[in-house]
């Protein structure tokens, strides 16, 4: 089990709070802050972090509902290999949103 802090962000880039977490890898970390930023209307992306590392990033509140939907998405989704990365222009939820 590792240690995670999760910093839900409003769009003017401030994140009034923090959650400190224990979870069991980062993909199930970022799960729980998918679940997190759900319950904060007012923020629109969330940031992990085990320790000092940047685990998980950039998921705004439309990305959190469309990955909550199948976990599974979950194992493709590049924020999780590379968190200091946009999102990529062919991500499964962007390609979705488009049809």
């Amino acid at each position: 089990m590792s240690s995670y802090t999760v910093f839900p962000f409003k769009a003017s880039g401030v994140a009034p709070v923090f959650f400190a977490i224990e979870r069991d890898g980062d993909a199930a970390a970022a799960l729980e802050a998918i679940r997190l930023l759900g319950q904060h209307t007012s923020a629109d992306r969330v940031t992990v972090w085990r320790d000092e590392q940047l685990v998980f990033s950039g998921l705004s509140t439309d990305c959190a509902a469309w990955l909550a939907t199948e976990p599974d998405r979950l194992a493709s989704c590049l924020a999780l290999n590379s968190p200091e990365d946009a999102c990529p222009a062919d991500c499964g939820r962007l390609a979705a949103s488009a049809t």
